[in-house]
């Protein structure tokens, strides 16, 4: 076998990152936009010693679980990868995908995942996206970023963006149309309304933008234009509702809420911890996060900008402090071995482990069961529909 082949497969499973698994000549075969149970020919484009990758061509005998996708770019853009198939059916995949991550990776025989939490809105979801403008003057086009290219993808609406972020994208094209984006820049970050608050305003090129406000649970967060926040603004509070049931506060705890952001968790665990410590190392993050907790009355609180491992070092473990409950909140490539090592040096009865990676995540509580910590629950929650990302909430307590 060679790319350029064609083949036929049955697919038999949806692989971590969306693609269908399915297998020829012994070996298995990786094809996007397919799903378990379809027949399907397939073009052959890579070959390796173990595994193959191959594009679809058409659907011979279509699964169960196949549905039509609502968006025109769906296959040529790169932001969705599962609009092909049944919400339900997605729900299910990315819950076997959590079990078998933390089979594989961490090492737990039977791992406790609970039934994946949905979003109420498969669909426009997403209260911030970030645009691409590509071509030179006068061949300029405003989209999204192609699947696996550095092209941009023309496309008319994002099906999982909300309403009023489309409005504000159809208004840059618009702009673009009269030749009125030179100096946009490469990138352009647009965010929704929020209700109750004055309309977001699109910001372009590299100026400063001026801060928004998004409200969670009732609370007003002060947010960066274009700093990190939750996407989804349907399931953000159910999110944060885990994260708290998960902590189990009884109220006097010393309380870390690492990799903090704007202070999203420190909001609703300050009301019942007795000493709050939050860390960021994004300097405008945490100017808001500073923000926030006083308008909500958190001006005790600590919050610290810089390096996660080097504050837990120098204001926990050198002096010999101990923490209570520490929360963890990376980035998609997790915390790594050395905030690993000073997080268990604090003691916390509790950590709470919150990631959409659910690979990094299993990595690094595979180090945390060394110190001596085991796996309470698994909590996913689908903070990204149609797409293969996963939110999962991790409940470790000490032996």
């Amino acid at each position: 076998m060679k790319p350029g082949d064609c083949v036929r497969t049955v697919i038999g499973d949806v692989a971590f990152g969306g693609d269908g698994v399915g297998r020829v000549d012994d070996l298995v075969l990786f094809v996007p936009f397919t799903v378990d149970g379809d027949e399907a020919e397939v073009r052959i484009t890579e070959v390796k010693k173990r595994f193959c990758r191959g594009r679809l061509l058409r659907v011979l005998a279509p699964s169960g679980h196949r549905t039509a996708a609502p968006c025109p770019a769906y296959m040529r853009c790169g932001g969705c990868r599962l609009q092909h198939i049944a919400y339900p059916h997605q729900l299910a995949i990315k819950g076997r995908q959590v079990e078998e991550a933390f089979c594989r990776i961490a090492k737990i025989a039977a791992p406790p995942v609970a039934a994946v939490i949905p979003s109420p809105e498969p669909y426009g979801y997403r209260r911030k996206a970030e645009f691409h403008l590509a071509g030179a003057k006068g061949g300029q086009r405003l989209g999204l970023m192609a699947l696996a290219s550095t092209d941009v993808v023309a496309v008319e609406r994002c099906a999982i963006c909300a309403d009023s972020l489309n409005r504000r994208y159809a208004e840059l094209r618009e702009r673009l149309a009269r030749g009125g984006l030179r100096d946009a820049g490469e990138r352009l970050v647009l965010w929704a309304d929020e209700p109750g608050e004055p309309p977001a305003e699109t910001a372009t090129g590299s100026e400063e933008a001026p801060d928004l406000v998004r409200v969670v649970g009732g609370k007003r967060l002060t947010v960066p234009y274009r700093g990190f926040f939750q996407a989804n603004r349907f399931l953000v509070a159910e999110l944060v509702a885990q994260v708290v049931r998960s902590c189990g506060l009884a109220g006097g705890e010393t309380v870390v809420d690492a990799y903090a952001g704007v202070g999203l968790f420190s909001l609703f665990l300050g009301e019942k911890a007795g000493r709050l410590v939050g860390i960021e190392g994004d300097r405008r993050a945490a100017r808001c996060g500073q923000t926030n907790l006083r308008r909500e009355g958190l001006g005790d609180a600590e919050l610290f900008c810089g390096d996660v491992a080097a504050v837990l070092e120098r204001e926990f473990v050198r002096p010999g402090n101990k923490a209570d409950v520490v929360v963890l909140d990376p980035p998609r490539d997790g915390c790594g071995p050395e905030v690993v090592e000073k997080t268990a040096g604090l003691g916390p009865e509790r950590i709470v482990y919150v990631s959409c990676n659910p690979a990094t995540q299993a990595r690094d509580i595979l180090k945390f069961s060394a110190h001596g910590y085991a796996v309470e629950s698994l909590q996913p929650l689908d903070m990204f529909p149609q797409t293969a990302h996963i939110e999962v909430v991790a409940s470790l307590t000490r032996r």
